[in-house]
């Protein structure tokens, strides 16, 4: 079946070729890979020192390069942040290691709780979307997907939005003697009023942290944060909410 079309050029088959490209695995990644049983406590211990250079670039799939890499990105903070971020860098490739799969699910389920706490969002997405593909259970890898599908989603939405000038943590007005646009696919507009398909995204995707307690701490924080952060649409539609008389 043919998907070309002129927002995709090449379609599918052309998206899937560039996945496939950066999807190229490094070359022998368990060379800079610690024992399965490494004391993480030691890792937590360790900073990355501030003054270490970016390290020249010699080969793309080379795995020291890109640990190198990363624990420059990451200089000053603990030495457990650079293996995190390395394990995930190694996930994304295919094929990939066990052993990175082995510690990255070590990790998360022994120290999960701090690293939620301690890393910025972009390694949250990142660790995610690496529960959606390497998960042991199944709400590891339903409850890593939507997480990360919900974040890239925000932050697609709203790089868009922002074009407009407006601030994220404000609505748009409501021009009632406009015309307002139909839905992509014929869709029913979303009553922003009353509809709870928001309240129904957030609390399936918060029963995969209930469900399994590896990923609960990822699940806490990132959907946590969520509902205390008025820079989203998530925010944005409960202006337009229905409010109980007091």
């Amino acid at each position: 079946m043919e998907f070309d079309s002129e927002l995709y050029p090449g379609g599918f088959f052309g998206l899937m070729k560039r996945l496939e490209k950066r999807e190229r695995p490094f070359l022998n990644p368990e060379q800079c890979l610690p024992e399965a049983d490494v004391d993480f406590a030691t890792l937590w211990q360790q900073q990355i020192p501030e003054d270490i250079t970016d390290p020249d670039v010699t080969f793309r799939y080379d795995p020291q390069h890109k640990l190198g890499q990363l624990r420059y990105q990451l200089r000053g903070k603990p030495e457990i942040f650079a293996l995190h971020a390395f394990l995930i860098a190694i996930l994304r490739r295919s094929p990939t290691s066990e052993l990175a799969r082995q510690l990255f699910l070590r990790l998360w389920r022994e120290d999960g709780a701090k690293l939620a706490k301690e890393l910025n969002h972009r390694w949250l997405i990142s660790a995610a979307t690496t529960f959606a593909d390497h998960g042991a259970t199944i709400d590891q890898r339903l409850g890593g997907q939507g997480l990360a599908l919900l974040f890239d989603l925000i932050k697609l939405h709203d790089s868009e939005r922002r074009l407009s000038g407006r601030l994220n943590s404000q609505g748009f007005p409501r021009l009632k003697d406009r015309p307002r646009d139909d839905l992509a696919f014929d869709l029913e507009g979303y009553s922003l009023r009353s509809g709870d398909m928001d309240k129904n995204l957030l609390a399936r995707l918060w029963r995969h942290g209930e469900n399994d307690q590896v990923i609960a701490p990822l699940c806490q924080r990132m959907l946590g944060d969520l509902l205390r952060e008025p820079r989203t649409v998530f925010a944005r539609i409960q202006r337009y909410k229905k409010r109980p008389s007091p």
